[in-house]
């Protein structure tokens, strides 16, 4: 273990994805901390670990990642939900899929910082494909899905994705109120209360779609 925590920042333009990671990362305190990017351009000597979502990269995500590589030691390594077969052109850094479990984020971290870097495999999701029924209501999920209904899972994959209301609604052609509605009807059957534990709760359960990928050189 660590004599101290292993300081790391994250270069997203996501600031759900940001808020995500820092919650995930709260009950191993003792043994990383995410730093913010002004803090670690303040003392970029002292971030053990560098990681970036390439995907939808801006000039300003793009110098920022630039001035904290060349200003620290720190191993910088793709945090993103795009594989690595799209992104891999873009850059020759480790790759860490935003599906990992906190765990396995923590133990990557661990290993990028110590110089062992081991890619953790994750195994794909078993499909049960399953015939729509004539009149027949919507079918509900596992038990671990917290008895959402096929089109409430998908809001919330879609909330995963860091999709807004609107943009949701624009995606599956529906009104902003409604998707208001299946949203509170989600939240009360996961037992949460913000998006940021909706996130969470999803990401733990495989939900969202991968983006489609739009780097930028």
């Amino acid at each position: 273990m660590n004599a101290s925590p292993l300081r790391i920042t994250l270069v997203d333009e996501s600031d759900l994805a940001t808020a995500g990671l820092r919650t995930i990362l709260e009950p191993y305190a003792d043994r990383v901390a995410l730093v913010d990017n002004r803090e670690a351009l303040a003392a970029p000597e002292a971030i053990d670990v560098v990681l970036y979502e390439p995907v939808g990269q801006t000039s300003m995500s793009r110098a920022l990642l630039r001035d904290l590589q060349a200003m620290s030691r720190a191993q910088a390594a793709v945090f993103s939900w795009a594989g690595p077969e799209a992104v891999s052109s873009a850059t020759p850094n480790p790759h860490l899929p935003k599906t990992l479990s906190a765990a396995q984020i923590v133990r990557s971290v661990e290993r990028l910082a110590a110089g062992r870097f081991e890619p953790i495999t994750i195994p794909a999701p078993q499909v049960e494909v399953v015939a729509p029924a004539a009149s027949t209501p919507e079918r509900r999920t596992t038990e671990d899905d917290g008895g959402l209904t096929a089109r409430e899972r998908e809001i919330v994959g879609h909330i995963v994705s860091g999709l807004s209301n609107r943009e949701i609604g624009d995606a599956l052609s529906l009104s902003i109120n409604s998707v208001k509605t299946y949203i509170r009807s989600a939240y009360r059957k996961m037992g949460v209360e913000r998006r940021t534990q909706a996130v969470l709760w999803g990401l733990s359960r495989g939900l969202g779609s991968d983006p489609t990928p739009a780097l930028v050189g």
